[in-house]
């Protein structure tokens, strides 16, 4: 049987495995992903779309539909 003192130290291997695999994780998908930062003509289209959005004026085109331009 396992002693409470054993419990609590697979807890605290548990604990600290757990952090590595999250810093592995950031660092993978830094790596992989990087981060870029955007353009300024994506600047402007987010704060536009922010705008529309508040207003609600902003209009979902399903992506297939805005693919053959119609």
């Amino acid at each position: 049987m396992t002693t409470e003192a054993e419990l609590k130290e697979i807890k605290t291997i548990l604990a600290n495995l757990t952090k590595k695999v999250d810093g592995m994780n950031e660092l993978i998908e830094e790596r992989l992903i990087g981060c870029e930062e955007p353009l300024p003509d994506e600047i402007v289209a987010t704060e536009e779309y922010k705008a529309a959005k508040k207003n609600k004026t902003a209009e979902l085109i399903p992506w297939r539909k805005a693919a053959k331009g119609t």
